[in-house]
């Protein structure tokens, strides 16, 4: 407990709570202290390259066996370490979706559990098992509102 809280008498945990609702469900988000905030920033502006490479292989690798004929056509070109389709390099399709899978990682190990455990060894696999992307997404957009309002306003100027 800070200084400030003390002399206030202020639960700094109670009033860093706040709370949503979407479809009926009440979702409870921890806004995170400033260096919170930076190290989740930090974690997905560079993916680690291996889990870029992993994502890659995924896109990729179903691709590969047929490289030979989609050579040809002139909507793929395959690079030493690349294929890029239409003009969209799929490496960089990659590190664009574990970008994202980091930043809902890191967003819903905000939200509160109604038994107050920690979300901190959550996984996106998890996530994804029981959300399908559309509510990740607006959960993630929820989460970021309540936390930061004004941020989307400010990200359009």
């Amino acid at each position: 407990m800070g200084r400030l809280t003390k002399s206030l008498n202020i639960n700094n945990d109670v009033v860093r709570i706040r709370e949503f609702e979407l479809n009926g469900q009440k979702f409870r988000v921890r806004v995170p202290l400033s260096n919170e905030a930076e190290a989740i920033y930090e974690k997905t502006k560079e993916p680690d390259a291996a889990l870029v490479e992993e994502k890659y292989r995924e896109i990729a690798d179903p691709i590969l066996p047929n490289k030979e004929e989609l050579s040809k056509a002139e909507d793929f070109v395959f690079t030493d370490n690349d294929i890029v389709i239409k003009g969209q390099s799929m490496r960089e399709m990659a590190k664009n979706k574990v970008v994202t899978e980091l930043r809902i990682l890191e967003t819903f190990k905000l939200l509160v559990t109604a038994d107050n455990s920690s979300l901190a060894d959550l996984t996106y696999k998890e996530i994804d098992e029981e959300f399908p992307l559309p509510i990740q997404l607006t959960i993630l957009k929820r989460i970021t509102e309540i936390i930061s309002p004004g941020y989307e306003e400010a990200r359009k100027k």
